[in-house]
């Protein structure tokens, strides 16, 4: 887990399932509606967890990198 061929491949993998969620539960509450409010934490929610995810993952993966040398 420690080599970044391994850890590159899992930040992209998790995020594509954050957004894959997100997009399920957009879909589901708004089934047979035209409301945005209701989905709008849901859409902000989801990116600001991606950008954790994403940002995170790679920082602490240059982090581990900078150590290694």
């Amino acid at each position: 887990m420690d080599k970044p061929t391994t850890v590159i491949p899992l930040i992209i993998i998790l995020n594509a399932c954050i957004w894959g969620f997100v997009m399920i539960m957009s879909a589901k509450t708004l089934s047979g509606t035209g409301a945005y409010q209701q989905i709008q934490h849901l859409l902000s929610g989801g990116a600001g967890f991606s950008l954790l995810v994403v940002g995170g993952g790679l920082a602490g993966l240059t982090k581990k990198l900078k150590q290694g040398k």
